[in-house]
């Protein structure tokens, strides 16, 4: 059972640093930003062109399964102590691992990492693995930078934390 005052700690947290998608007249804040000013700017077929450089300048090599391999020798575990830790079901371990190299969402990312005990920049650059970033315009992910910020690590505690705050957990299977 979580304590009230985390959880109390947690919404203040949340008060503090999550930042709404949209305005207060409901006008999108991303559309304001760079990125869609200069879509505006440019033809698509250019953006386009400089998006495929850069992927191919900047991708990692082995994509999530290599990284998430590689983290977990990094940590000395096997790998039913970290599917069991992240709350990850076995055969969809092997999906993300086996030769299909099935692409996980963004919640079993997360519980992966929280489950190898990630540091956040650590963190940050295995989301990017696969994809995937922590935003400040999500509620869960404002979440997800607390429980990394407490060092709380335990994937049952934060989808306690998740639950008590009304997001819905990482995992279904948890008991919170």
């Amino acid at each position: 059972m979580i304590d009230e005052k985390v959880i109390e700690e947690l919404r203040e947290y949340i008060k503090d640093h999550y930042i709404p998608l949209y305005g207060s007249e409901g006008h999108s804040l991303v559309a304001t930003s760079s990125f869609a000013k200069a879509v505006k700017a440019k033809p698509f077929r250019n953006i386009s062109n400089e998006a495929s450089e850069y992927i191919k300048k900047n991708r990692k090599p082995g994509g999530f399964s290599h990284a998430l391999d590689r983290k977990r020798k990094e940590k000395g575990l096997s790998p039913a102590e970290l599917y069991k830790k992240a709350n990850v079901d076995r055969r969809q371990y092997s999906k993300y691992m086996g030769p299909e190299k099935k692409h996980p969402s963004i919640n079993t990312v997360i519980s992966f990492a929280l489950a190898l005990h990630l540091k956040r920049a650590e963190f940050d650059e295995f989301l990017q693995t696969a994809g995937y970033s922590l935003s400040h315009g999500s509620s869960r992910d404002v979440c997800i930078m607390y429980c990394l910020e407490k060092g709380i690590y335990d994937i049952d505690e934060a989808n306690a934390l998740l639950f008590a705050v009304g997001i819905e957990p990482l995992s279904k299977d948890s008991s919170a």
